[in-house]
């Protein structure tokens, strides 16, 4: 009898440290990062092929609540990369918080590709 409260306690310690850590949401399901990486998969692979004009692909960013930060480079033809977090992406944990990152790739005004990944609070915005 002795053994099994002391496993009981154990876990209730283990238990309250995840939540005390904020890992807990993470472990019991709290990210939706697979889920909105699938989302923007299949709405770039659907809405925006290659060659997209740079106007369409800032019309995207705006109905889904995107802001783009944009850098361009010095060579001939211009080409830039903009980057935007997604507002409905949550995971990670208290301590490492994450988010789903949408990246647009230009070849002078016409989109060369589009990708999505999880990215790193931690470090702000890229």
């Amino acid at each position: 009898m002795g053994k099994g409260w002391a496993y009981l306690a154990l876990a209730v310690i283990g238990a309250l440290m995840l939540w005390g850590t904020g890992q807990f949401g993470e472990v019991s399901g709290g990210s939706n990062l697979n889920q909105r990486e699938a989302f923007w998969q299949e709405r770039l692979a659907q809405e925006l092929p290659p060659g997209t004009a740079r106007g369409e692909v800032d019309a995207f960013a705006a109905r889904n609540g995107l802001v783009l930060s944009c850098q361009e480079t010095a060579r001939k033809p211009p080409a830039s990369e903009c980057h935007a977090d997604d507002p409905k992406a949550k995971g990670g944990t208290a301590t490492h918080p994450m988010t789903q990152e949408v990246v647009f790739a230009f070849q002078g005004n016409l989109l060369k590709n589009a990708s999505t990944s999880a990215r790193s609070l931690e470090f702000g915005p890229q």
